[in-house]
């Protein structure tokens, strides 16, 4: 096997480059970043323009922050043990990415964690950091109203489109809702627009 280092790389680099590579063999503490951040701010980035590797990054930072030194899985797993500890079902969480499919979650688990959300900081805070639909992010060409009525965050890979959030209805009632699309062949338009005619109806009914 090839046995290397952090200073023989630099060495090589030096080697290599003919420039001065220098080498700190300590770790940085950068504990309050996350506390320094304007959150709502990352919030809407996140999850209004989609974001996945801004996500990826917050996980890691909040992992030191909670003091795993860097361990997402270790950090991963307390989160699941103490905050998700009344799902139905734990979900298989691998990364912080939005672009995995390792990462696997039932549409209960993810309206569990909708209401979580609710509950910690109001339904009102809990939809402006969500796009809305017709209005802003992933889903402004879709669920247009005259007043939005659908706040949902996607998740798309291919032959997957995701979909979940709150749904206010007519009657003044504010809902969870997650669906959960996968394998289909012919583009996701025809998957938005079964969702769209699903939550219209449910706005309009219930």
């Amino acid at each position: 096997p090839y046995k290397t280092s952090n200073r023989l790389v630099a060495q090589m680099l030096h080697e290599e480059l003919g420039r001065k590579i220098q080498y700190w063999d300590t770790t940085l503490n950068l504990t309050n970043t996350v506390t320094s951040l304007n959150a709502p701010a990352v919030y809407h980035r996140m999850l209004k323009a989609s974001d996945n590797f801004l996500a990826e990054q917050l996980l890691l930072m909040s992992s030191n922050h909670a003091g795993f030194r860097w361990d997402t899985d270790k950090f991963i797993q307390s989160i699941k043990l103490h905050d998700f500890k009344s799902f139905s079902k734990l979900p298989v969480w691998r990364d912080g990415s939005g672009l995995s499919r390792y990462n696997l979650v039932t549409p209960r688990s993810m309206t569990e964690l909708l209401v979580l959300i609710k509950n910690e900081m109001g339904i009102e805070k809990a939809k402006s950091y969500l796009p809305a639909g017709g209005v802003s992010g992933t889903i402004k060409n879709w669920y247009k109203a005259d007043q939005p009525y659908v706040f949902a965050k996607t998740g798309t890979l291919s032959n997957v489109h995701c979909l979940s959030g709150y749904i206010e209805t007519k009657s003044g009632k504010t809902l969870v809702f997650s669906f959960m699309n996968n394998n289909y062949t012919n583009g996701s338009s025809i998957v938005k627009k079964e969702m769209q005619r699903v939550l219209e109806m449910i706005s309009d009914r219930f």
